[in-house]
């Protein structure tokens, strides 16, 4: 019986070569392109930490001023309220004045005057008689002589009382009308010292919120600045990562090409072999 021999299956045809080069190409391009994405990551990094301490800044100086105007104005508004109330008490004080002015002009006052103007007939008559006793001296030597007799005088004095009781009720009745729009004012005053204490209360409120931002703000600080010192740490380790990781595509690369030299190198070996077997086949004679 002859002896068959079979040759072994080639190795020449695992795609080994194209692989390799494909590994290392990816491997160089995603380094490229990896390193540029970097640098853009890089930069928008560092463009967004400086708007953003830019912005912090910004409104950090924003807030503080909102607060030096609010600390003004409340410490503006305290002398306000300080000032209205003590406007508001003197305006009810001016009310009970003149409520009390009122009731003397209407009642006290025009009756002193009414008495004094029912008395002034008598006073007239002896006026007059007094003025006749001291004419009729003056021819024994009394030396009088006025511009105005006396009884005259008084008469005048009385025509002038006659109206001056119902004028002075009628500035009572004037006063009394200005007492309600007084007493409105001193109501308005007091109202809007309450308001201005609200405001000042919300202006203080608003002091402790803008302290509140304040420490937010500083805190966002403390965290960019973090950030910012340790971007370029970061950058620098994934860029060698990436390095890293691209020359261990190429080295996977070369392993392939080498292997593949090798199998190149095994299979012209196996085909030695395979052509050597079969000449022994040829020359060996079948039994």
């Amino acid at each position: 019986m002859n002896d068959v021999a079979v040759r072994p299956r080639s190795l020449e045809g695992l795609p080994i070569r194209p692989l390799a080069v494909g590994v290392v190409l990816l491997s160089v391009v995603g380094v490229v392109i990896a390193m540029v994405m970097t640098q853009t990551l890089s930069r928008d990094v560092r463009s967004s930490i400086s708007v953003s301490n830019a912005a912090l800044d910004v409104i950090g100086e924003t807030i503080e001023t909102f607060d030096e105007v609010a600390v003004g104005t409340a410490t503006s508004l305290d002398s306000t309220s300080d000032s209205v109330v003590s406007a508001s008490v003197t305006l009810d004080g001016a009310v009970t004045t003149l409520d009390g002015v009122a009731d003397f002009l209407e009642g006290e006052l025009p009756e002193t005057l009414e008495s004094v103007q029912t008395s002034m007939p008598a006073a007239i008559q002896a006026a007059n008689a007094v003025d006749g006793t001291l004419r009729a001296l003056s021819f024994v030597g009394v030396d009088y002589d006025p511009d105005e007799p006396f009884g005259e005088s008084l008469s005048r004095v009385n025509t002038a009382l006659s109206t001056l009781p119902n004028e002075i009720r009628t500035q009572s009745e004037s006063l009394r009308r200005l007492i309600p729009s007084a007493e409105q004012l001193a109501g308005d005053t007091e109202g809007l010292a309450s308001s201005l204490e609200e405001v000042e209360e919300s202006l203080a409120g608003f002091t402790s919120l803008t302290a509140t931002y304040q420490a937010t703000i500083d805190e966002a600080e403390t965290a960019i600045a973090a950030t910012s010192e340790t971007i370029d740490l970061n950058i620098w380790m994934i860029r060698a990562l990436i390095l890293t990781t691209g020359l261990l595509g190429v080295l996977v690369g070369i392993v392939l090409w080498s292997l593949a030299q090798r199998l190149d190198t095994l299979t012209g070996t196996v085909d030695l072999l395979h052509h050597e077997r079969q000449e022994v086949v040829v020359v060996t004679p079948s039994d």
